[in-house]
């Protein structure tokens, strides 16, 4: 058989969804000359979800499950590029539903040597649609069908396939990002945004496109506050350790005698104007569902100051726009086993330079 695949789904805690999930992935049209496995990456789950995924057999695909104990989508993703035998590695999450075409139509750039990286789109479930959302809304959500464009890629790990090339330059997900760590969010962005720096070819497909069904908790206002004080405080971290922000670009400040640029001053007014806000908006906030856009931003930009006041004391994880982790709480899996074919490959992928 030619080159292989690696259908990768990271869970914790939540068996019911990828129940659903892996009933789609029984249904896919799978190509006949190609070996593809499913890689289940078991994050700390208490409800059974590992004994489960033990005994699951589908058709035309190998499943294997690997327990990653250490909480965070950012350890759970390394994890599974660690444990991955194919050469194309297609991740999704455990509360999609694929499309039957989804494997092919998603590989078919990396087979016909047009990408090394491709993103597809992502809708939300009909089911949970409300009157009140709007594209901001979906976005949060993990939609990208109104998002996503070929001139700005950025793909991330709801529907995203790679040539397992890329791993010789960006080998690994930060484990300070993502669901699971203290910050979040973003993960997925900071590994596409190294892939896009060491010059990997991007594509997006809008034909294979999955189905988002989160849970309806995430409905909630109070689920659009948390995002909003996680995105915020993981934006800080990019923007400090990764793009090496400084103290004047998160102020604003410009010259030396605005002193009401100072961080605690910028910390203090944005606090006050969320105030200000809410208590001419009370209508607003009483609402159990979804969030005013402006709302979310005020909330947001708070806590990236807050957030930049205990970065700045920390050296930086990375080179500026670095592809691998310097410091900070590094990533534990970094070597990655080679296909036989990857070694044809060397002359292929990245043109930038490594960090």
């Amino acid at each position: 058989m030619s080159t292989s695949i690696s259908i990768l789904i990271c869970t914790r805690d939540r068996l019911g969804k990828l129940k659903e999930t892996l009933r789609t992935i029984a249904k896919l049209s799978l190509p006949a000359d190609r070996e593809t496995e499913l890689v289940v990456v078991d994050n700390g789950s208490t409800d059974g979800t590992a004994a489960w995924v033990e005994q699951q057999t589908l058709p035309g695909l190998s499943v294997r499950l690997i327990r990653e104990p250490k909480p965070g989508t950012g350890y759970a993703r390394t994890a599974a590029l660690q444990a991955a035998r194919g050469e194309i590695l297609l991740f999704t999450d455990d509360d999609v539903r694929v499309p039957p075409d989804w494997v092919e139509n998603m590989c078919a750039p990396i087979l016909e040597e047009e990408a090394d990286v491709v993103g597809g789109t992502a809708a939300l479930a009909p089911s949970l649609r409300r009157d009140w959302m709007n594209a901001f809304h979906r976005a949060t959500l993990a939609s990208t069908e109104e998002t996503a464009t070929a001139d700005q890629p950025s793909p991330i790990t709801i529907n995203m396939a790679l040539h397992r090339r890329v791993l010789r330059e960006v080998p690994a997900f930060d484990p300070e990002l993502g669901p699971g760590s203290k910050m979040g969010f973003l993960e997925d962005t900071l590994f596409s945004w190294q892939l896009q720096e060491a010059g990997f070819r991007f594509a997006e497909v809008g034909d294979a496109e999955v189905e988002h069904h989160p849970s309806e908790d995430r409905l909630r206002r109070s689920a659009f506050l948390k995002a909003a004080r996680e995105r915020g405080r993981s934006t800080a971290y990019l923007r400090y350790h990764w793009l090496h922000w400084n103290e004047w670009d998160f102020t604003n400040r410009s010259a030396w005698y605005e002193v009401w640029r100072h961080p605690y001053c910028v910390i203090v007014k944005r606090g006050l104007h969320l105030l200000w806000w809410r208590l001419i908006n009370i209508g607003a906030i009483q609402h159990r569902d979804g969030i005013r856009y402006y709302e979310f931003s005020l909330v947001n930009l708070f806590y990236q100051a807050l957030q930049y006041l205990k970065e700045r004391h920390r050296s930086r994880n990375y080179e500026k726009r670095g592809l691998r982790k310097r410091s900070g709480v590094l990533p534990e899996r970094l070597r990655l086993r080679e296909t036989p074919h990857e070694r044809d490959d060397s002359c292929r992928g990245a043109r930038g330079r490594s960090a």
